[in-house]
């Protein structure tokens, strides 16, 4: 037996004794219930878990139950996002379910339709942006920012992005929220960083709220999906949702954790800490809300780096231990155009990575 496959074998045995609660997606509350912000609930260390929680898919969950997500697929400056049917048809047979592409609102109508509709064919579901980016937020589209300039939501514009996309068969959930924010132009991600962005340029709790309500207004049918930031739920012990981490009652139908443990240290606390903490201090304000753990799988020197194999495996049989998971996602895909990130390349990426996530995937099948 060759190396690579006593590797895949191990893999495969390993992720096979890992065991995940499957739980699929609630019917979103209604939109006319109050925001409650976390200040009004009470502050407690360990919140306990909702005894009790009725959910109806939106989207057929796999076999084994807990869906397989792929992020940033594709590069927002490329024609059809780089991406071709290949890469499609090799997402679905890597065993995903699940992509979300790297565009938002500015992305023009024959892309975003040849992205959802080389999903369906494909037969994956997309996650699809309505605030997540910084468009929908006020940002211009080609990088021409004002100095200072604070994100105000653009609702009529992200409404007329939200009817003109949700009926599309492939469409699984819009995302509203990045990490607060902190990947538009003023934040840590951002091209033009500022050391105060938590504060000057984050989003509240009350805009991720407006935003929930306006594509609600528009679209009941499906989800709405916040991503936020694992760092803050490592790095503090109680007091999670302070600028920069907002969080609030009716804000979101799923919380998507960033919990990315790639980092130059590797903490192999990491996944475990940060997914308990975040579903009981969210659960405290909105129990009734589904989690998806996303795994960082790239690498950006000098912070992040690419994780070893090893880190993978750790990482993804701690997230599968999430309460009222839904599925598990990874970042992040990239495109074949360019010469950034791109996972199943060897030479931009990492193909053992690429088969390590398969066969993980494939074993819980």
């Amino acid at each position: 037996m060759s190396t690579e496959s006593k590797l895949i074998t191990t893999l495969a045995l390993v992720a096979v004794v890992v065991f995940a609660v499957a739980l699929a997606l609630r019917t979103p509350p209604s939109t006319n219930a109050p925001l409650q912000t976390a200040q009004e609930v009470q502050s407690v260390s360990e919140p306990e878990k909702a005894s009790t929680t009725n959910f109806s898919a939106t989207a057929p969950a796999p076999q084994g139950g807990t869906l397989a997500i792929l992020k940033d697929v594709g590069e927002a400056v490329y024609d059809h996002f780089g991406l071709t049917q290949k890469d499609f048809s090799a997402i679905k047979e890597a065993g995903f379910d699940v992509i979300e592409g790297n565009f938002d609102i500015c992305a023009g109508r024959e892309d975003v339709q040849y992205f959802l509709d080389s999903a369906r064919d494909a037969g994956l579901k997309v996650i699809l942006n309505a605030g997540a980016g910084e468009a929908e937020w006020g940002y211009t589209c080609d990088d021409n920012f004002i100095p200072g300039q604070k994100p105000v939501w653009q609702s009529e514009k992200v409404k007329q992005w939200v009817a003109a996309w949700k009926g599309h068969p492939a469409l699984y959930a819009w995302d509203t929220s990045n990490e607060d924010g902190g990947v538009f132009p003023f934040g840590t991600g951002g091209i033009q960083p500022d050391p105060q962005w938590e504060t000057k340029f984050a989003l509240s709790a009350a805009q991720l709220g407006q935003a929930y309500l306006d594509v609600k207004s528009v679209d009941l049918a499906h989800p709405v999906m916040i991503r936020m930031n694992g760092w803050y739920f490592y790095d503090y012990a109680d007091d999670f949702f302070r600028p920069g981490n907002s969080f609030a009652n009716n804000v979101a139908d799923i919380v998507m954790v960033n919990a990315y443990s790639n980092v130059d240290e590797y903490f192999p606390d990491f996944v475990s800490t940060v997914m308990l903490r975040a579903t009981r201090s969210i659960y405290a304000i909105d129990p009734k809300v589904v989690f998806i753990p996303s795994l960082g799988v790239w690498e950006e020197p000098p912070i992040w780096v690419k994780p070893t194999t090893a880190h993978l495996i750790n990482d993804y049989t701690q997230a599968l231990k999430t309460e009222n998971l839904i599925g598990v996602a990874f970042f992040k895909y990239g495109a074949k155009e360019g010469d950034g990130w791109y996972l199943p390349d060897s030479a931009r990426g990492d193909a053992t990575l690429w088969r390590t996530i398969r066969t993980l995937i494939q074993s819980r099948r």
